[in-house]
């Protein structure tokens, strides 16, 4: 596309970064609603989007592996002392498909 062309447009093409990047062209008349719009853009998160970024910065602070817990179940499956409660890892494995299924 000729160049002269998307100027008419409104947006001009950035040639001296050899990117082609198009860019508003301040040039161009702007309609009112568009000024308005402009100068007044805000971005306004959900309560759901807010609760995700506070648990993901107290996730930060924690460590990816708890060290003392696996030291724990290290010690009992050496000991012979570690039982797997089939029953309860089914139960909780049910439980969460069904929570994801409710999604």
């Amino acid at each position: 596309m000729d160049p002269s062309t998307i100027g008419k447009l409104g947006n001009k093409v950035d040639e001296s970064t050899g990117t082609g990047r198009v860019s508003n062209d301040q040039g161009a008349p702007k309609s009112a609603d568009n000024r308005a719009a402009s100068a007044s853009d805000t971005v306004e998160l959900t309560s759901r989007a807010q609760l995700l970024e506070r648990l993901e910065k107290s996730l930060d602070t924690l460590p990816a592996v708890d060290s003392q817990r696996v030291a724990e179940i290290k010690a009992a499956i050496e000991n012979g002392d570690y039982e797997i409660d089939a029953t309860a890892i089914a139960d909780a494995m049910i439980r969460f498909e069904r929570s994801m299924g409710d999604k």
